[in-house]
């Protein structure tokens, strides 16, 4: 039996598609838009701008800002911490252990409410943090095992792109709301996140009534094919990838030095917008998380259809500018003091980031021969993983040294930021010229 708000989006699926795809949908459909309610707490963006300002004053500025940095690694962290999860669930049932998790992750959530406004409680909020974004990360990469068993090709990449769609709009609205109830009264939020979690307790019934097509012979296959390696082996596939393929290689060291400078620019929009312009919650998350997902949610459509066409280092080579006008507009709005230049830049880093979302889950397709394709997608996580740890870091570093010189910190770091944007995607151009016509055609075979 299906739940009510599985019925009432089982019909966006096409009807030719077999029933158990078709529940299989619908119930996708719940648990993206219910279990996101409770995500939007921990989401980067939010969380950031949450820790800032709810224990600014109860630890010293330095500490809490380093603690900003921390929590935007968290994610990076986390990525590399899911791959105990892909060696713990393998030649095991999918959806019960997706199930565990989700539970989990829920209780973590639920846990923010209660956790003390005392520097004890900001470590116990890193933990929480950390702990949630760990078994979440593992949920996503269990989750295309069940995709991929459940629905045709044909039409496997438009439903996963409506669900993940429906996931980043609820996230950027619910982010809204806890932004405006802290506005308030921190006592208001406390009272809606068992709220939230609550409803998203939706969310785990409907994946525990996921079943998984051919299930049994999908184990089989697993539990005879060959050992999944341990999360420490992984450093020794990044260089074999690396040294097998020389263009790979270079398009890694190019995403390394964008990548570095994108995400150095998070856990500094959270301390600018509340140590320079003095704004509360609701103003910070609508920059640094709501307004993005929003404009990404509306423009990934435009970039799907350059990539569709185009080589993913083409594609980068003109799609990297994009975060380079964001950090323009950013540098532009601390150094004028204008706070609507960095809503400015909020929608063209929406632009970037859903041009960005398709390249990550696709681009390492235009490299990896057949058959290989895990390994490639395994080399780029892992290098986002370590760019995530230490960007912020480095950002947050740059921003205390300045601010230690009397100079304008947040421009000084989003300054630093920019340059190594705009070197990223300058190393994609030449990337481009270098490859000819193989960095501008999609590889269609791979």
């Amino acid at each position: 039996m299906l739940t009510a708000p599985a019925r009432a989006v089982r019909s966006f699926l096409p009807g030719s598609q077999p029933l158990l795809s078709r529940q299989s949908y619908s119930l996708e459909l719940t648990t993206a838009g219910f279990f996101a309610l409770a995500l939007a707490a921990i989401e980067s963006g939010v969380i950031s701008v949450f820790a800032k300002q709810t224990y600014e004053g109860v630890v010293s500025e330095r500490t809490l800002n380093f603690t900003v940095a921390a929590l935007g690694s968290m994610d990076a962290l986390a990525n590399i911490l899911s791959f105990v999860w892909l060696s713990g669930s393998h030649g095991r049932p999918k959806v019960p252990f997706i199930n565990a998790l989700q539970v989990v992750v829920l209780v973590c959530i639920v846990s923010l409410a209660l956790i003390p406004r005392t520097p004890t409680g900001l470590g116990l909020l890193v933990f929480a943090v950390l702990t949630a974004r760990t078994c979440w990360s593992g949920i996503v990469m269990l989750r295309p095992t069940v995709w991929r068993a459940n629905y045709a090709r044909a039409v496997r990449a438009s439903i996963i792109g409506r669900v993940s769609t429906l996931q980043v709009l609820v996230v950027a609205g619910v982010g809204s709301l806890l932004g405006f109830l802290l506005d308030r009264s921190l006592s208001w939020y406390q009272m809606c996140m068992p709220v939230v979690v609550a409803l998203a307790m939706v969310a785990v019934g409907a994946t525990g009534r996921l079943r998984v097509r051919r299930e049994r012979a999908l184990l089989k296959a697993e539990r005879e094919g060959p050992r999944v390696l341990p999360p420490w082996k992984g450093p020794m596939v990044v260089v074999q990838v690396l040294r097998q393929d020389p263009w790979y290689a270079k398009f890694m060291l190019w995403m390394f030095v964008l990548g570095f400078g994108n995400i150095m620019v998070t856990p500094v929009l959270a301390i600018m917008l509340r140590d320079q312009f003095g704004v509360k919650y609701l103003a910070s998350i609508l920059v640094t998380s709501t307004i993005p997902f929003v404009v990404q949610a509306a423009a990934i459509p435009a970039w799907a259809r350059l990539l569709d066409r185009a080589h993913v280092v083409r594609f980068r080579s003109i799609h990297a500018w994009c975060f380079v006008a964001a950090g323009v507009v950013m540098v532009l709005a601390s150094a004028l003091h204008r706070v609507e230049l960095l809503y400015a830049s909020a929608v063209i880093l929406g632009v970037a980031f859903a041009g960005g979302t398709l390249a990550w889950n696709l681009g390492h397709v235009d490299f990896s021969p057949p058959g290989e394709t895990g390994r490639y997608m395994a080399t780029h996580v892992t290098l986002n993983g370590l760019r995530g740890l230490l960007a912020p870091l480095a950002s947050v570093t740059i921003y205390e040294a300045a601010r230690g010189c009397g100079w304008n910190a947040p421009l000084t770091a989003l300054g630093v930021s920019l340059v190594i944007s705009i070197a990223g995607a300058a190393g994609f151009v030449l990337l481009r010229a270098q490859m000819g016509t193989l960095g501008s055609t999609p590889n269609r075979n791979a």
